[in-house]
């Protein structure tokens, strides 16, 4: 028998993540649009699972997080695992990567920044679309393509996308823009960040170009399954999926750890259980 549930859980500063579990059979996915990232609301979100609910897992939903939910559910949760993570603006103890997010920082900023990061990482730079062409140059004039594993969105015109890419050489990674730009003719992409709560599915990697899955704070439900994806698509990378420095509570009676640049799970039952957590008729 089919079931949709809905939960709200605290976020630091006050703030709560909502979201909805959709149940089939022994399997769980997890329903949870990102408000100023999805192009679904929840709202929008639970009245199409709803009303494919009976019809699953034949039916086809539309909405990427749907879509996430419904594969989720019609895969196995993975087996004890320990998979490598990079850490967020901060460095901490075991970590091999570490991403810095630079898009508000002016370039002085984001020098200074860097010469005060450990020279051991690899180094993943997140600009969110906010840089102009001209800083970016500036900044990468400092440096050299090997510094770095990637730059993520550096910019937000895609022409400026493949200027830059065709005038430093440096490495790209692409985030939001996955649906919307032709990714593939960047001639030094590196990575894709892949979010499938946003996306719904697994976008084509040309050859090289490796995926980076990254959460978009998911409860343990969906962290798991973003688990299962990186250890199918990339085992031996380190990944992003860290909800709990947002999250104050999780769905999991037990959940992963995270500690030593590593999440890891000792495999339980996976039975969802929240006070807010009910059944959606």
């Amino acid at each position: 028998m089919n079931q949709l549930y809905q939960y709200k859980l605290p976020m630091l500063g006050g703030a709560f993540r909502e979201g909805l579990i959709l149940q089939i059979g022994d399997g769980f996915g997890e329903i949870a649009p990102l408000p100023g990232f999805s192009r679904e609301t929840l709202e929008e979100a639970k009245e199409e699972a709803l009303r494919l609910l009976p019809f699953f897992p034949d039916a086809s939903p539309t909405l990427p997080s749907v879509q996430f939910a419904l594969d989720s559910a019609l895969h196995p949760m993975p087996p004890s695992f320990q998979l490598s993570m990079n850490a967020l603006n901060h460095y901490g103890e075991g970590f091999k990567a570490l991403k810095l997010k630079l898009g508000h920082l002016s370039l002085e900023e984001a020098l200074k920044l860097l010469k005060q990061t450990p020279k051991h990482l690899e180094l993943r730079l997140d600009f969110n679309r906010q840089w102009p062409l001209d800083r970016l140059l500036a900044f990468t004039a400092h440096f050299s393509p090997d510094d770095f594993a990637y730059l993520e969105e550096p910019t937000s015109k895609f022409s400026d996308l493949l200027a830059f890419s065709n005038l430093t050489g440096f490495p790209i990674a692409i985030d939001e823009s996955i649906p919307s730009i032709p990714y593939w003719e960047i001639p030094t992409l590196k990575a894709l960040i892949v979010k499938p709560t946003i996306l719904g599915t697994i976008p084509t990697a040309p050859p090289g170009v490796e995926l980076i899955f990254s959460s978009a704070y998911e409860s343990g439900i969906g962290i798991l399954h973003l688990a299962r994806l990186s250890l199918q698509y990339n085992p031996h990378r380190p990944h992003g999926l860290d909800p709990y420095s947002h999250l104050l509570e999780d769905l999991l009676p037990k959940r992963p750890v995270i500690a030593n640049g590593f999440i890891s799970w000792q495999k339980t039952p996976i039975i969802p259980t929240h006070p807010s957590l009910c059944l959606v008729s």
